[in-house]
């Protein structure tokens, strides 16, 4: 039986075919020491591994892309705050 995907866009969903010409993509922190987002094309092994995003398509890519490097700047916007409120007595 073959696997369903779903694309993971923002408001999307949209249900897989065989013939689709879907990506892929997830983050990691570990090989840089800090966030780095991947794009691939499909490969059916990694479409599998955890973590993985299945993307319909270049719309869809761009919009997790969008929220990505939002989530990085929020973070680094609030990390000084955080810092100072610890030292603060």
């Amino acid at each position: 039986m073959q696997p369903f995907y779903r694309c993971a866009g923002p408001n999307c969903g949209l249900l897989k075919q065989s013939t689709d010409r879907w990506w892929l993509m997830w983050t990691s922190f570990g090989d840089f020491n800090r966030p780095v987002l991947y794009l691939c094309s499909w490969d059916d092994q990694l479409a599998d591994r955890e973590g993985v995003l299945h993307v319909c398509g270049e719309l869809c890519a761009q919009r997790l892309q969008s929220q990505f490097m939002g989530n990085i700047l929020d973070n680094l916007i609030k990390r000084p705050t955080l810092n100072a409120s610890r030292s603060s007595p």
